[in-house]
C-alpha cells in the first residue's frame, strides 16, 4: 500500500499535544512510587527532584494527591524522553525491556495485526496516536529528512516506553 502524501494532513492536532501532555502528567503517579535513591538516578532538574523527593515525605492522602498533581504539571518543563526513558530503565527488568522494545522493530503501518496487537497488549495505548506516530516516520522517509526521521523514530521510542509504564 502506498500512501498517497497529497492527502495527508500532516500537522499535529490540538488533540493530540493534549494527550501527549496528558500521557506525561501520568508518569507522575510512577515516578511518586520510586525510592528516593531511584528518584537521584533520573535525568532532572534539582528543582524537580526536591518536588518529587517532598513527596515521598508527604503522608496525608490529600496532601500527597496535591503534590502529585503538582509534578505532573512541572514534568512538562523536563526532557521528556530523557525522563520517560530513565523511567522505564528504572521500573522494568533487562528481559521485560528486551521483550518490549522488540515492539519497535515489529511494528509496521501497513500491518493492522500488529498494531492491534500492540493495543490490546498495552492498554494505555490509543491506535490513532500509534498510526499517527508511525505516519511520521514514513512522511519523514518520503521526504528523505533526517532530522525529522530521528526525531520521529525517537518519539514513537518513547510512546512505546510510556504506554508501557502506564499499562503496568
Amino acid at each position: 500500500m502506498v500512501i498517497n502524501w497529497a492527502e495527508q494532513d500532516m500537522r499535529i492536532s490540538r488533540t493530540e499535544l493534549k494527550k501527549q501532555h496528558d500521557r506525561l502528567k501520568s508518569m507522575a503517579e510512577p515516578l511518586a512510587n520510586l525510592s528516593k535513591k531511584q528518584m537521584k538516578k533520573l535525568p532532572v532538574s534539582d528543582y524537580f527532584l526536591t518536588e518529587l523527593e517532598d513527596l515521598a515525605d508527604i503522608t496525608s492522602a490529600n496532601a500527597r494527591n496535591r503534590q502529585i498533581k503538582r509534578i505532573g504539571k512541572i514534568i512538562s518543563e523536563e526532557d521528556r524522553h530523557s525522563l520517560v526513558n530513565a523511567l522505564f530503565d528504572i521500573l522494568f527488568a533487562p528481559e521485560q525491556i528486551a521483550k518490549i522494545d522488540a515492539w519497535y522493530a515489529r511494528l509496521n503501518i501497513h500491518d493492522d495485526g500488529t498494531l492491534k496487537q500492540f493495543v490490546r497488549q498495552f492498554k494505555a495505548c490509543e491506535k490513532n496516536t500509534l498510526y499517527q506516530m508511525m505516519l511520521w516516520i514514513e512522511y519523514a522517509k518520503h521526504m528523505a529528512d533526517d532530522e525529522l526521521l530521528e526525531e520521529s523514530e525517537q518519539d514513537l521510542q518513547t510512546y512505546i516506553h510510556e504506554v508501557a509504564i502506564l499499562s503496568r
